[in-house]
């Protein structure tokens, strides 16, 4: 335990050392202050008349809250990776007693937990801060989930965070070359919102389901808004296929990076 401590002290002196990385561990703070007070100003602009409008802005900017934390968090982690792509460090760790595969698993072991504090902690608040604000006809859709939906939503979609962060640092070289490889996979944050999309409700909206974010958020959708499709699936479901497709991908990154690692 004591050897973990040791990594903690020194990840910990890692991330406060550089702004960007104090940035962006905040960041899922900045969601909750667009979720609880920027985004119901949107909400409270539009005409009640268009419930239409309403609806599709509420989950275009749900899908906002619910996709992004996570993925300012994996960049964190990544900017991370390639630190010790930068200075040469892997070589040091891996004579280590963790050894470098047992330092990367306490590293990506305390960025899941991180993404999923963020995750809990921006809807959560959200819904405590501004619920009601998100309303159709008078009625929240928050009045949907409980505490137990955002956990489970929150530990499946944030393995997606370690699983990006190393698929980000086994590629990149550099951390310029990170760089742009985060900005360039940032996009993938906007995919599920093509779930707004009439096209995207039925079952064409399996195509989205390549991108490993699809399912979670998929799952919460449908408990944000109980009126669904005859394709969709239920909740649990799409977290179960959600939390299989992260783990294997999970698996994946954490290997390749490995053996593309110079140490």
């Amino acid at each position: 335990m004591g050897k973990y401590l040791s990594l903690f002290r020194y990840e910990v002196k890692t991330i406060i050392r550089d702004p960007i990385n104090i940035y962006m561990c905040l960041f899922p703070i900045i969601i909750l202050a667009l979720s609880s007070f920027v985004f119901p100003m949107i909400f409270e602009s539009i005409v009640p008349m268009q419930e239409t409008v309403l609806k599709v802005t509420m989950l275009l900017l749900i899908v906002i809250i619910l996709a992004f934390g996570p993925f300012f968090l994996a960049a964190m982690a990544a900017f991370l990776l390639l630190d010790h792509k930068d200075e040469s460090t892997l070589s040091t760790i891996a004579v280590t007693p963790v050894g470098a595969s047992g330092y990367l698993r306490f590293k990506m072991a305390y960025i899941y937990l991180m993404s999923v504090v963020g995750v809990v902690v921006i809807l959560v608040g959200t819904k405590l801060l501004a619920g009601d604000k998100y309303s159709i006809m008078g009625v929240s859709v928050f009045n949907s989930i409980g505490l137990g939906h955002i956990i489970a939503f929150a530990a499946v979609n944030s393995l997606f965070t370690p699983a990006l962060a190393l698929l980000q640092g086994a590629f990149a070289k550099n951390k310029v070359e990170g760089f742009a490889m985060i900005k360039g996979t940032g996009m993938l944050a906007l995919v599920p919102a093509l779930m707004v999309l009439e096209t995207f409700q039925g079952r064409l909206q399996y195509v989205l389901g390549i991108f490993p974010n699809f399912w979670a958020i998929k799952g919460m959708l449908v408990k944000f808004m109980p009126i669904t499709m005859s394709a969709d699936l239920s909740y649990s479901v799409y977290l179960l296929i959600g939390a299989a497709y992260n783990l294997l991908l999970l698996a994946a990154a954490y290997r390749l990076f490995l053996r593309r690692a110079d140490y």
